[in-house]
């Protein structure tokens, strides 16, 4: 009878790319250079998904466009003024 070998796979959370999971000496886990983003909004727990972005298998391509996304938003925001920032 013949081995057989399944090797895991991980699939973007994202796009849905799938990919083989790199084996360590602990066994198998994401590929390297796979990201994860989590995010939690202030506005309240009105529900999920609206309040909460969770996505914890990002394949590298949409990992750098989620921070790329953030960053850029965030440098926006703190170019423009804010009530919540003017301190009363």
């Amino acid at each position: 009878m013949a081995d057989v070998q399944i090797t895991p796979r991980i699939r973007c959370d994202n796009c849905g790319l799938t990919a083989d999971k790199e084996f360590l000496m602990g066994g198998p886990r994401k590929p390297r250079r796979w990201g994860a983003l989590t995010a939690e909004s202030g506005r309240g727990m009105d529900g999920y998904p609206a309040e909460h972005l969770r996505f914890i298998d990002l394949c590298p391509s949409c990992a750098t466009g989620a921070h790329d996304a953030a960053a850029a938003r965030l440098k926006e925001l703190r170019a423009e003024p804010s009530p919540e920032r003017a301190g009363g």
